[in-house]
């Protein structure tokens, strides 16, 4: 056998060699386990009501105000139930008005019972919550929630003031929308 020869033999063989060890070490096998502990399910009802144990579309007209101009303002009381049987956490997830030409600013307290947010003057023994435009109101602002206890309720006092740049003649309605959760 010459040299020429033997190199040859000996190169196919390394090249034999590189691809079987090459083949062998993509079939390889991992194995992971893990124990982990027991944990609890809750289960249960979430059920927000606003205005009335049970009511989830609320015509919120005590809020409403005829002939207001600038510095105006309405305010009235809105009760949030749990109507639910588990912890309910709440917000105020986006205030709406129907004619931005009639700018209104938000006021939200929590008070504790509906005599508390009487028609006129300040809210008694309040918690201010949000003061600012009632277009994209949020309160309190996410990630933030408030909470209700199953089968409890909590008192919001909602004061919309009419801004200075409000034209005249012009209405607008406001609608709010809610949003809830548990644990």
């Amino acid at each position: 056998m010459s040299n020429k020869t033997r190199w040859l033999a000996f190169g196919g063989a390394a090249i034999v060699g590189v691809a079987l060890m090459s083949a062998q070490q993509t079939g390889a096998l991992w194995s992971q386990t893990q124990t982990v502990d027991g944990g609890t399910i809750h289960s249960g009802i979430l059920d927000l009501s606003i205005g009335g144990s049970g009511v989830s579309n609320y015509p919120f007209s005590a809020l409403a105000k005829a002939n207001g101009g600038p510095g105006d303002y309405a305010q009235a009381p809105v009760t949030i139930y749990n109507s639910g049987d588990v912890l309910m956490k709440y917000r105020l997830q986006n205030a709406a008005q129907s004619n931005s030409a009639v700018p209104l600013n938000l006021t939200i307290s929590a008070v504790a019972n509906e005599a508390a947010c009487p028609a006129q003057g300040a809210p008694a023994g309040a918690t201010q919550i949000y003061d600012g435009p009632m277009i994209g109101a949020q309160a309190p602002t996410a990630p933030q929630w408030r909470s209700v206890q199953p089968g409890a309720s909590e008192v919001l006092c909602l004061r919309g003031t009419v801004g200075a740049a409000a034209q005249p003649s012009a209405s607008t309605t406001a609608t709010f929308t809610f949003a809830a959760e548990s644990r």
